[in-house]
């Protein structure tokens, strides 16, 4: 690894030039407010966040609350050099939650792909980024843990961790209830109460959620050169094609789906429950039991379609719809395919023996299907894309049953060794679909569903040695992951149907762990921790195209395909892999002053490997890809000036970046692969500050290069690419003002976030690209005297600016996007009693 020991000096000299003027500066200082201090559970222990030697952005619930921001997708926006949204890029679920951490995440929610950001709440772990969007209920904070967190959050958290921490209850009886509306018919409601069950032993917290908002994009009806066509709908609940009344709302999509098509996209309906019991029958012991549930079930995400390519499956569905010999025949010689088109388009579509059936052939209707090209394009008075606007008729739903237990306590055995346990399970069921070809008929219409089972032990023996200097903690872990996964992906009329139905895995993975903080001196204190992981892993293929589109064009043979037979795409055998990994972290902190701690630290993480499950044509040997790794050097700063009315910390990092697990596309199907390695490098600052005792200001900044070292021979990338989902430049300002009156409190609030151009594909598709842009929020919270009634009113995206948030593109065939919500007001009325 190339350290970058120039930048390091350089930082350390910076730190010291300017740590002097500003300590003096807080001594002159004789003002009597102060920051709140923050509380974080980085090291898995409770301690003020300045005292970590890791970069941590912490947001409370008050923050939360007063920024309007309501599920974890939403704080991205507001940290430095993370992106964090809530949609995959070609999933249609708002449900999914990607994260990118300093350009390490998973941009794909495929069952058989770690997430590279792991997310945790109240200690347990959620193996899968479907579902991962958590509704910020009772929220007491979240921390973004920024680099390789591998020692004690463990495997999949090479980029970093996302720490969520719900809020205990407290002994006396508390209730809060809140009401929102707003734009697109939102109606969303909360509620939160502490309940003592035994005084100052047993205390019961209950949150809830409800919310409710309309689409914003409208599926208008597509009224051109449909007299003489008539469009070809696949029927409802079935097979691919087959006539239906082209004015009914219904098409659907794939057998998993029940035939969901809304005049809308892009809604909300879920509901948010969660108990948390605390049980503290003395000052040794204390115990959380905590149950959550979430239910979704809305409207796919919008997705508006930008552009349509003649090439691939589009060129050879619109070749066949002409019906004519001659031209397939010159096809077939253009492209080298030969007979082969001719093949495709005279067959009947289908297997017989399969969920969907079988029906006509492309050619046999010649004149009675629409050519699918740009016509189905929408855009508005000035030429851009109308996001508000699709003519999609096809999937579009969005559906999630997800529910857990969490049981943790901790024993004090002396007054300086704690013994604690977190045992977690859980299970998910989901599915979810959306039209991406944006026309009136089949043209690309995924669907997916997922069922999940986890189960999680962690141990951990903590404690203080050496007259309080050494604190130190040591563990064991375990996790078990089981589910099935079914994709449903029919192209265009079905001249490709990939169905995989109970595609089935097993993870099991092993860890123990120590960590150490070590205070040598007063002043200077070193840091180390390692942990070792094990990691089980079992796959079982069922993918199928039941259309047999690759035997049909390139005349395969059955002896090409899993037991012969040419539906089949993926070996039936059941394949396992074994990892096993070390990570480590070394580190040091000097405090120059009470207030101003300097650190250095270098740290590793593990990603495990998988296999690429998304074929096209058929293989005889599972494919797979090896874990990736990072090895990360950052200094940092910590800072609490002018008497606790300033908060600034900041961290350089390098990263050299190992492996790196890629999604592209490979024709029209998305596989996975080791890439190959990268170099990531950058800073980031943020400031919080009390101007007056009624003003404060937040301010964070973020760089990041990242760039390919080397890439490796069959991706598809020639390495002058830049990260997916990986900004080079974010930043955001904020500030709030409370005005004291008779009546009560006023408290004007306005944001401003900036990200500079990111590429949402890994191959830096320039039509998906999100564009650089700044974005702006704006609310004002009125309080009556006692604080108890409040009244906040906000407009999210005031300049209505419209940018493409995710994007997918098929074989360079389809361009479609998922565009960021309009501007939307909205009024909440909040009491406490």
């Amino acid at each position: 690894m190339r350290y970058p020991f120039k930048l390091s000096l350089l930082t350390v000299a910076i730190a010291n030039s300017f740590v002097a003027p500003l300590a003096s500066a807080q001594d002159q200082s004789s003002n009597d407010f102060r920051l709140e201090e923050v509380v974080v559970t980085a090291q898995r222990r409770s301690e003020n966040r300045q005292d970590v030697p890791i970069a941590i952005s912490a947001i409370s619930g008050d923050s939360l609350q007063e920024k309007g921001l309501s599920d974890v997708s939403s704080i991205g926006s507001i940290t430095p050099n993370a992106t964090i949204k809530n949609t995959a890029s070609f999933g249609g679920s708002s449900s999914i939650l990607v994260s990118y951490i300093r350009g390490i995440g998973q941009n794909d929610f495929a069952f058989n792909l770690e997430p590279g950001v792991g997310i945790y709440v109240d200690g347990v772990y959620l193996a899968r980024n479907i579902g991962a969007n958590v509704d910020l209920l009772d929220i007491q904070n979240i921390e973004v843990l920024k680099g390789p967190q591998g020692t004690l959050f463990g495997r999949n958290s090479i980029g970093g961790a996302l720490n969520i921490v719900t809020r205990d209850p407290g002994n006396e009886f508390k209730s809060k209830v809140e009401f929102t509306t707003g734009s697109y018919s939102r109606a969303d409601f909360r509620a939160m109460f502490d309940i003592p069950l035994v005084d100052n032993e047993l205390a019961l917290g209950i949150a809830l959620s409800k919310k409710d908002r309309d689409g914003w994009q409208k599926r208008v009806a597509y009224n051109g050169d449909t007299a003489n066509n008539p469009i070809y709908l696949m029927a409802t609940g079935g097979a691919f094609g087959g006539p239906v009344n082209t004015n009914s709302p219904e098409s659907t999509s794939f057998p998993l789906t029940d035939g969901q098509s809304a005049s809308r996209s892009g809604d909300q309906d879920a509901i948010t429950l969660r108990s948390k019991l605390v049980w503290t029958p003395n000052d040794r012991f204390a115990a959380r039991l905590i149950a959550d549930y979430q239910k979704v079930d809305q409207q796919a995400a919008p997705f508006s379609l930008l552009r349509v390519d003649q090439n691939a499956y589009v060129a050879v569905y619109n070749t066949c719809i002409t019906g004519d010999p001659a031209v397939y025949a010159g096809v077939g010689a253009l492209t080298g395919f030969g007979t082969g088109i001719a093949n495709i388009c005279n067959a009947s579509r289908g297997n017989p023996a399969s969920p969907t059936g079988e029906i006509a052939s492309l050619g046999s209707e010649a004149g009675q299907h629409l050519p699918y090209d740009n016509r189905y394009v929408i855009r508005d008075s000035s030429g851009r894309i109308d996001p508000d606007r699709s003519y999609a008729k096809g999937s579009n739903f969005d559906k999630l049953d997800v529910w857990g237990i969490n049981l943790n306590w901790d024993y004090s055995l002396t007054d300086d060794v704690v013994l604690k346990s977190i045992t977690g399970y859980r299970e998910l069921d989901s599915s979810f679909g959306v039209d991406i070809g944006g026309a009136p008929f089949l043209a690309l219409s995924p669907t997916f569903s997922d069922d999940e089972q986890q189960f999680s032990q962690e141990i951990q023996l903590s404690g203080l040695a050496w007259d309080a200097r050494w604190n130190y903690l040591v563990g064991a872990y375990y996790f078990h992951e089981e589910g099935l996964h079914t994709d449903g992906v029919p192209f265009v009329s079905g001249l490709l149907q990939v169905w995989s139905p109970d595609n089935e895995y097993d993870t099991k993975a092993y860890a123990i762990f120590a960590h150490n903080n070590i205070q040598l001196t007063d002043d200077f204190g070193v840091t180390f921790g390692i942990r070792y992981t094990e990691e089980d892993k079992s796959f079982t293929g069922a993918q199928r195209d039941e259309n047999a589109f690759a035997a049909k064009l390139f005349g395969l043979p059955a002896s090409s395909y899993p037991g012969g037979d040419i539906y089949q795409l993926y070996p039936l055998d059941n394949n396992e892999l074994d990892f096993d990994d070390i990570s480590y972290r070394i580190g040091a902190e000097y405090r120059f002053s009470d207030d101003v701690m300097g650190y250095t630290s270098f740290a590793t993480g593990y990603k495990g490997g998988g296999w690429t499950t998304r074929l096209l044509t058929p293989a005889l040997d599972a494919p797979t890809f090896e874990p990736e790794e990072a090895e990360t050097f950052e200094v940092g700063m910590k800072s609490e000036l002018l008497g606790g009315r300033v908060r600034l910390n900041g961290a350089v990092f390098y990263t050299q970046y190992d492996d790196i697990q890629l999604t592209f596309q490979d024709g029209p199907s998305p596989v996975t692969a080791n890439g190959g390695d990268g170099i990531i490098k950058g800073f980031e600052i943020e400031l919080e500050s009390l101007i007056t005792a009624n003003w404060s200001v937040d301010a964070s900044l973020g760089y990041l290069k990242a760039e390919y070292d080397t890439v490796r021979s069959g991706v598809l990338l020639n390495g002058d690419e830049d990260f997916v989902n990986t900004p080079e430049r974010t930043a955001h300002i904020g500030s709030s003002y409370q005005i004291y009156t008779d009546v009560g409190t006023f408290a004007p609030r306005l944001d401003v976030m900036y990200q500079s151009e990111v590429y949402n594909d890994e191959a830096n598709t320039e039509d998906l690209a999100t564009p650089g842009y700044s974005m702006i929020n704006a609310s004002l919270l009125y309080s009556l005297p006692n604080q108890d009634w409040q009244i906040q009113m906000g407009v999210t995206n005031v300049a209505d600016k419209r940018v493409i948030a995710s994007g997918y593109t098929n074989a360079e065939a389809i361009y479609a996007a998922t565009y960021n919500r309009p501007r939307e007001w909205f009024v909440t009325f909040r009491a406490a009693f």
